[in-house]
């Protein structure tokens, strides 16, 4: 867990220090608040580092809780200290689980989306964003010099992977949509120059995007009633009670 506690403090500082981190961050809360428009429910948790936390402006929902390993220094309310091994958190009591590209930064990431999926409730929803391997953020990552700094250093997932082990899960998968297909420069100039693939490419190559975004929800479980079958016979049985209050079986 060490291993990945550093690369969680690291993805954590990349976000808040960089500008192409502050991008991503803004990208993928305009495109949750779209998709989670129309979705209510009572209690929210994000599954990530604290600079995530405002990621959760994108629901309406009203009690949102942030879960992370790093220590919280923004003295923000709704902040739980947990393990991502397993999750404190009881099961079937969260209405939505989001994951910000968390996934990619353990060790463990099926571990801890088993875990994700035992608590949220029936016809609760997950969303799951995660970099694209097949878009230019994915070719920077390829190309990269510096494989080790973030945030190319990712262990980059398909979504087809990750859509698997919901299906496993008996998760149903809602959409699946892709964003950011700006070129992934850390310069405020070069980035804003470039702003106008975001559109063009959104109408030519909207599956290049440079994080895909996963939605599903969580299948409600019917109740079948199981009928009995008797595999004695009692036809041919009577019962009669006894003056002590016994009970005496008399077969014909």
């Amino acid at each position: 867990m060490a291993h990945s506690y550093r690369i969680l403090h690291h993805w954590n500082q990349w976000l808040s220090q960089q500008f192409l981190g502050k991008q991503l961050l803004e990208a993928e809360e305009q495109h949750f608040a779209r998709l989670l428009e129309r979705h209510f429910g009572k209690h929210g948790v994000l599954i990530g580092v604290p600079h995530q936390y405002n990621l959760l402006n994108s629901t309406k929902i009203s009690c949102l809780s942030i879960l992370t390993p790093l220590a919280n220094h923004n003295k923000k309310t709704g902040y739980i200290e947990g393990d991502f091994h397993e999750l404190p958190l009881l099961t079937g009591s969260i209405d939505l689980v989001i994951l910000p590209h968390t996934l990619e930064f353990i060790d463990n990431p099926r571990q801890l989306l088993s875990e994700a999926c035992r608590i949220i409730k029936p016809e609760g929803l997950m969303i799951i964003s995660g970099f694209n391997p097949y878009s230019l953020w994915g070719l920077k990552k390829l190309l990269s010099k510096h494989k080790k700094s973030m945030p190319w250093n990712v262990n980059l997932i398909h979504p087809q992977k990750i859509k698997n082990w919901l299906q496993l899960a008996d998760f149903v998968l809602e959409k699946q949509e892709s964003a950011l297909l700006t070129l992934p420069f850390n310069r405020s100039k070069w980035y804003k120059k470039l702003q106008f693939l975001e559109k063009i490419g959104g109408k030519l190559f909207p599956m290049f995007g440079s994080i895909y975004v996963i939605i599903a929800r969580a299948k409600v479980v019917p109740l079948t009633p199981i009928r009995l079958k008797w595999k004695q016979q009692l036809s041919g049985i009577r019962i009669s009670t006894t003056i002590s209050g016994n009970i005496a079986r008399q077969l014909k």
